[in-house]
């Protein structure tokens, strides 16, 4: 608001109050013509101002009375946009990536989502048709009754959930994640429900995360890749075994592992799955792995890595048991819609035993490249008066993403993940990710084996010779669908183990063919996979 006594007016009124006397002296009449003349305007100016601040006033007043009318108003305007402030602030926050809700609260620090895997296997077998007494296939060491001794002759055409895996996962307090995981499938009867996950870990010492529970302890390279992203239905059997050995799906666990820019490391103290058979004492192995990112651009990526397992404790099967503590390996032929194992060791006596592998990978642009070596041994008790036997193989495996995309290379696995597909497939366009993979696996399960038609013994071990071909194609419909097939072609070279030590491997003749005859064989098999997975 402007001041009622202006500057201009008060140097006007001091001019007219005191007049310049050379101008007085030289006309008086003019001079006070003049005054007068300058006090009207100073009059009619300050009349001027007058009208101006009681304007200025009147509006003043106008405002003020508004304001004052309208304060509750406002007041409650205010409390309300306070409010709904604290209420966003409250709220949680619920996200979409891809097919997979999570909720977050709203300090960030709480995290909820669903998480699910569905796996639907098809499998057409294409072996030898039966024999009869002279056609000496047989599957796993068993005894009078064992399915395989039958089954490895006629395998079982057919569809069952692979995997049907429900749950959820997050985090608590910014520190702490979890999962629980729940499986309801793989066992051939989709059924009953198993704890696949159920776990809590600690993050607050960062690299490092502590991790206690029911999981898959990092056991291999070809284990580090989801089960959603693997370049074929199944790992191999080299892989299987190893991470069967002390990990695993289940695995009960303490472990430590952690991470950096180029390197990731994890030592897991493990003891039974939650789906073993009650023992008197429970397995305790110690399973470890380090995977380097040794070169790296926006086009490449080479890893290598190393992984072991140590079974200082066999599971205790009692006193009623012979042997009492043994260590077996045994896999199914790369596929598992039929149960049968083609290769088997059979139950060796032991204190002890490992593994062993060697890891590379790398992926140019478009195209991948895996292998890994195994080494597997037993340490046999002192009262056992035999070498302790090993065994061993590789495999080597790549791929080719047609439609260009990629496989991401994730450094807290140290694994290579599926690709994700630059323009899904919908009905108005996009073709998703094709890609062709081919594998070949070489898995050697005899520890002097002996001649063909002579009987084993007791230190000799026949788990027989694996050797597989698998062709590969998938179609990753979005980030959520794929589609697979397979083609197997699967060749066992196997002597029979009967023995001094085990004459009767497969139960009573004929059940048991005769000594160290061939009872492997070589068989084709077709295979599909469904899956969906958020």
């Amino acid at each position: 608001m402007r001041s009622p006594f202006p500057c201009a007016a008060l140097v006007a009124a001091t001019i007219l109050v005191f007049p310049n006397p050379a101008s007085a002296a030289q006309d008086p009449v003019a001079a006070l013509s003049q005054q007068l003349q300058a006090m009207q305007n100073t009059l009619a100016e300050q009349q001027r101002m007058l009208q101006q601040q009681a304007t200025e006033i009147r509006e003043l007043r106008e405002q003020l009375q508004t304001v004052a009318g309208a304060s509750p108003k406002v007041e409650q305007l205010a409390k309300g946009a306070n409010d709904a402030k604290l209420a966003s602030q409250e709220a949680p926050r619920i996200t979409m990536a891809g097919s997979r809700p999570t909720i977050t609260s709203a300090d960030g620090r709480n995290t909820f989502a669903p998480r699910a895997v569905v796996q639907l296997d098809v499998a057409d077998y294409r072996e030898d048709a039966d024999g009869g007494a002279t056609d000496f296939r047989r599957g796993s060491v068993g005894a009078t009754g064992n399915r395989e001794t039958n089954a490895a002759r006629d395998f079982s055409d057919g569809a069952y959930f692979r995997r049907a895996r429900f749950g959820f996962e997050g985090m608590i307090a910014r520190d702490f994640n979890y999962r629980v995981l729940l499986e309801l499938g793989g066992a051939g009867t989709e059924g009953p429900t198993r704890i696949n996950d159920a776990w809590i870990s600690y993050t607050g010492f960062a690299p490092f995360t502590i991790q206690l529970g029911a999981f898959s302890p990092p056991a291999n390279l070809e284990d580090g890749t989801s089960v959603d992203g693997l370049l074929f239905i199944e790992r191999s059997s080299l892989s299987e075994m190893s991470r069967a050995f002390g990990g695993a799906d289940g695995r009960i666990g303490l472990g430590v592992r952690g991470n950096g820019t180029r390197w990731m490391s994890a030592l897991t103290l493990t003891s039974r799955t939650v789906n073993d058979a009650e023992v008197f004492d429970s397995q305790l192995a110690a399973v470890g792995r380090a995977g380097f990112l040794v070169a790296t651009s926006s086009d490449y990526n080479v890893h290598a890595g190393v992984n072991g397992t140590w079974v200082f404790e066999p599971a205790d099967q009692g006193s009623g048991t012979s042997p009492r503590t043994a260590i077996r390996f045994r896999d199914r032929p790369e596929l598992r819609v039929d149960s049968t194992r083609l290769i088997d060791t059979g139950s060796i006596d032991a204190d002890s035993g490992y593994t062993a592998g060697i890891e590379l990978a790398a992926n140019w642009k478009n195209f991948y490249f895996e292998a890994q070596n195994f080494w597997f041994g037993i340490e046999r008790p002192e009262s056992v008066p035999f070498s302790d036997p090993s065994f061993g193989g590789y495999y080597a495996m790549a791929s080719w993403l047609i439609t260009g995309e990629s496989r991401r290379y994730d450094m807290a696995s140290a694994a290579f993940q599926g690709p994700r597909p630059f323009v899904p497939f919908t009905a108005n366009g996009g073709i998703g990710a094709w890609e062709l993979a081919l594998r070949y696996s070489h898995t050697d399960l005899n520890y002097r084996e002996g001649m063909f038609g002579t009987f084993a013994s007791p230190e000799q071990i026949r788990g027989g010779e694996q050797n597989n071909w698998t062709l590969g194609v998938s179609w990753f419909i979005n980030p959520t669908v794929r589609l697979m097939l397979n083609y197997m072609r699967i060749d066992v070279d196997r002597l029979n183990p009967a023995g001094p030590g085990n004459m009767q491997p497969f139960g009573p003749a004929p059940s048991t063919p005769p000594p160290g005859v061939q009872i492997g064989q070589e068989l084709d098999v077709f295979a599909l996979r469904s899956q969906f997975s958020f």
